[in-house]
C-alpha cells in the first residue's frame, strides 16, 4: 500500500509546487512566470502565499457574498480600503482551518482571510497582514492598540479600541502592539484579546492601494504568452510519451473538474482522440453536463463507466466514507473503470491522461509525471499527468483564454469538485448543494441521520459533518468537537462499532478481540486463500483458517462471519497485522466489484474474490485494492493503545499517530 507523506516531508513536497506568482504594482494585475509585466514592461513584486499557495481567481458570485460580510464586519470605509470593492480583481488562496478558509489577495498583498464558521453556518472576515497594518496605520475599522509586543497565543488587554471595533466575544480585531508589532486577535469573554497571529516591521509601510477592476478574461489575456508556453511544453511532453509507447491506447480522463478539462485539451492537441469518464451514481448534475460539453468541444470520442447504485450498497457494508476511510474511490471509480478498460484494451496498455497536479496534495506532489497505475491493471496501465506542475491559477486562466467549459460550481465557491457528498468537501460547499439540489441532499442527510440514530451518535455528528473522519480528527476539528461538549474518542468508537461489532472474550489461553462485520457478504474464495495472498501463512480448509502473527493468533471463520485476534505474546509488525486484517475483511465482505482480479499482476483469480493459490505471488495488490480493506483500519482503531503500537517503534499502525 503506498505510503502517504506527512509532516515536514509533506510540506517539503508541496513547496516544490508553490507557483512563481508576481504582481505588477503599476497595472495592478497578477503576472505569471516573469519579473516584468507583460503589459507595461515594469518590474513586478513577489506575492507571498501561505503554503501550498495554490491560489485561484475569486469569481463574481463569491466576491459579492464576501463583500457583504466585509462591510458588515469591517465597515464600508475599511472594507473599501482593503478590498477595493466587489468589482476589483481578487485571488483566493485556500488555507488550513476548521472548514473552508481563503486568504484574500488584493493588489498582490494578503489583506484579509475569509473563514466559514460551522457554528453560525456563515462566512467571517478577519483582517490579515497588510490589511492589519492599513487598519492600524489609518485607524480604520476593527482595530485596537496594546502596550506590549505581540506574540502568538498571548492574551492582551488593549489600552485603546478603535471606533469600528466590536468587543463582542469571538469578533476579530487588528492589533497594533509595541515595537512596531502587528497582529490579529479574537475578542474573549472579558474584553481581553487572544493574539492569533503576530509579526514585526522595522518601519511602517505606506501602501498606496489602488485595486484595479480587471476581469478574469483580461488577466488571462495579459498572461497569454506564459499560458501558451505552458501549453506547448505540456503538448510536446505528451507527444513524446505517445511516440515512446507505440502500441498503446491513450485515453483522456474527463471528470467535469477544471484540471481534467485542461489535461484533456492538452491530450487533444497532442493527438489523443478518445476520452473516458466515470459516473459514480452520486455526481453533481453540473459535472455530468460539463463532461459532455468538454468532450464535444474537444472532439473526443467519450467512453462512459458507470457505478450504478454501488454507493448505496457500499454504505451498508462500510458505512459513510471519510477523508481517512475512502472505500468509495475504489468501489465507485476504480472498479467501473477497470471493467471499461477490459473492453477497450484488447491486449494493449492504456495510458490515462489525467488532470493530476502536484499542488493538490503531498501524495500527488510525490508522484512522477508518468507512472504505472497503482491499482488499475497493475504493471499494465500508465498514468500521464501533463499539467503536474501547473498551478490552480494557471488552470483557470487557461480555461478562460481557450474558452473551455467550466463547471458552474466553481463560480459559486467550490474549491474541488467530486461527488455531491464527497467527504473531502467543506460544509460551505454542502450548503450550496443543499440550496441548489435539495432532493439530492435530503436523501443523503436522511441516510446519515438514520445511521447516527442506529449508532447512538449525536445529531451534531451529522450537522457539523463529523462523519467526514473515521480514524482520527485533525486539531481544528477536535477543538470544534470539544466546544460542542462532545468526546472525540467516543464519536470515533461508536461510528466504528456500528460497522464492525467488537467484543472481548477470555479463556485459559488469553484474551481475544472478536470482530464481526455489520453486513457480511462472504467472498467465493476461502479465508486461507486470502491470507496467502496477503503473505500470511495459515492453516485450515473451507470456511475457517488460523494464522500465527508473531505471538498473536488470528482466526477467520467465514461461516460465522467473525474474526478472532488472540493476543498472548509478541505483537506482529504494523504492516503484517494490517495485511492480515485486510485479508480477513476481504474474505468476509465482498461486493463482487472485481477490483481484486484487475489489480492482480499474474491473473491469479478464478473469479472475483476466489484466488488460484498456484498463480499467486503474494504481492498483496489484491488485498490493498479491495474496498473492504478499510475495515482493517477500523479494527486497528478498536484495539487498545498498547496493542496498536509497538513500544520500541513508538508509531501507530500505518504511520498514523493516535
Amino acid at each position: 500500500m503506498p505510503r502517504r507523506p506527512r509532516g515536514e516531508e509533506a510540506l517539503r513536497l508541496l513547496r516544490r509546487y508553490v507557483p512563481r506568482l508576481r504582481w505588477c504594482p503599476s497595472c495592478g494585475l497578477p503576472v505569471l512566470g516573469s519579473d516584468r509585466c507583460p503589459r507595461c514592461g515594469g518590474p513586478t513584486l513577489e506575492v507571498r502565499l501561505a503554503p501550498p499557495g495554490d491560489a485561484r481567481p475569486a469569481w463574481e458570485e463569491e466576491k459579492r457574498e464576501t463583500w457583504r460580510r466585509a462591510v458588515e464586519e469591517l465597515g464600508r470605509e475599511a472594507a473599501g480600503r482593503l478590498l477595493g470593492g466587489p468589482e476589483a480583481f481578487w485571488l483566493f488562496n485556500p488555507v488550513q482551518a476548521v472548514d473552508a478558509a481563503d486568504e484574500i489577495i488584493v493588489d498582490g498583498h494578503t489583506v484579509a482571510t475569509r473563514l466559514y464558521n460551522p457554528l453560525s453556518a456563515a462566512w467571517r472576515l478577519r483582517p490579515d497582514r497588510v490589511g492589519v497594518e492599513i487598519l492600524c496605520g489609518e485607524e480604520l475599522g476593527p482595530y485596537a492598540v496594546a502596550e506590549e509586543r505581540l506574540r502568538p497565543g498571548a492574551v492582551v488587554r488593549p489600552r485603546r479600541w478603535g471606533s469600528g471595533a466590536s468587543r463582542e466575544p469571538g469578533s476579530y480585531v487588528a492589533l497594533c502592539g509595541g515595537g512596531l508589532s502587528y497582529g490579529v486577535g479574537r475578542v474573549l469573554e472579558r474584553g481581553d484579546v487572544r493574539v492569533l497571529k503576530a509579526w514585526y516591521r522595522r518601519r511602517r509601510v505606506e501602501w498606496r492601494h489602488r485595486p484595479r477592476s480587471w476581469s478574469v478574461g483580461e488577466v488571462a489575456e495579459a498572461n497569454r504568452d506564459w499560458l501558451l508556453s505552458r501549453e506547448r511544453e505540456a503538448v510536446t511532453w505528451l507527444r513524446g510519451v505517445m511516440e515512446s509507447h507505440g502500441d498503446t491506447l491513450f485515453l483522456a480522463g474527463l471528470s467535469g473538474g477544471k484540471d481534467s478539462t485542461v489535461s484533456a485539451t492538452i491530450a487533444a492537441e497532442a493527438g489523443v482522440e478518445e476520452a473516458y469518464s466515470v459516473d459514480t451514481g452520486v455526481e453533481h448534475p453540473e459535472s455530468l453536463e460539463t463532461v459532455e460539453k468538454a468532450a464535444e468541444r474537444l472532439g473526443l470520442r467519450l467512453h462512459r463507466a458507470e457505478a450504478g447504485d454501488a454507493f448505496w450498497r457500499g454504505l451498508e457494508a462500510y458505512g459513510p466514507p471519510a477523508r481517512d476511510y475512502r472505500w468509495c474511490t475504489r468501489l465507485l471509480k476504480l472498479a467501473p473503470l477497470a471493467r471499461l478498460f477490459k473492453t477497450l484494451a484488447k491486449g494493449r496498455r492504456i495510458v490515462m491522461v489525467t488532470g493530476q497536479r502536484g499542488a493538490e496534495s503531498p501524495q500527488r506532489a510525490a508522484s512522477p509525471r508518468l507512472a504505472e497505475s497503482g491499482t488499475l491493471g497493475r504493471g499494465r496501465h500508465l498514468v500521464a499527468a501533463p499539467i503536474q506542475e501547473w498551478s490552480s491559477l494557471e488552470v483557470y486562466l487557461y480555461i478562460v483564454l481557450r474558452g473551455l467549459p467550466l463547471n458552474p460550481l466553481y463560480r459559486l465557491g467550490f474549491e474541488r469538485i467530486g461527488c455531491y457528498m464527497c467527504p473531502a468537501s467543506h460544509l460551505a460547499e454542502f450548503r450550496i448543494v443543499a440550496e441548489r439540489r435539495p432532493g439530492l441532499w435530503a436523501r443523503w442527510e436522511n441516510w446519515l441521520r438514520r445511521y447516527a440514530r442506529r449508532a447512538g451518535l449525536p445529531r451534531e455528528w451529522v450537522t457539523y459533518g463529523l462523519w467526514r473522519w473515521r480514524l482520527s480528527y485533525p486539531a481544528e476539528v477536535l477543538a470544534l468537537i470539544r466546544r460542542l461538549g462532545l468526546r472525540p474518542a467516543e464519536l470515533l468508537e461508536r461510528a466504528a462499532a456500528a460497522q464492525l461489532h467488537a467484543a472481548r472474550e477470555y479463556s485459559r489461553s488469553g484474551e481475544a478481540l472478536v470482530l464481526s462485520p455489520a453486513a457480511a457478504r462472504p467472498a467465493p474464495g476461502t479465508p486461507r486463500e486470502w491470507l496467502h495472498a496477503a503473505a500470511i501463512d495459515a492453516e485450515g480448509d473451507g470456511d475457517a483458517a488460523e494464522a500465527r502473527l508473531a505471538g498473536w493468533v488470528l482466526r477467520v471463520d467465514k461461516g460465522r462471519a467473525r474474526v478472532e485476534l488472540e493476543q498472548r505474546g509478541t505483537p506482529p509488525s504494523p504492516v503484517e497485522l494490517r495485511a492480515a486484517l485486510a485479508a480477513a475483511s476481504a474474505s468476509l465482505v465482498c461486493l463482487r466489484c472485481g477490483l481484486c482480479a484487475e489489480a492482480c499482476p499474474t491473473g491469479a483469480f478464478r473469479e472475483p474474490g476466489a484466488i488460484d493459490v498456484g498463480k499467486c505471488i503474494r504481492c498483496r495488490a489484491c488485498v490493498w485494492a479491495c474496498p473492504s480493506s478499510v475495515l482493517a483500519d477500523l479494527a486497528i482503531g478498536l484495539l487498545k493503545p498498547s496493542e496498536r503500537e509497538r513500544p520500541r517503534r513508538g508509531r501507530a499502525l500505518g504511520g498514523r499517530r493516535r
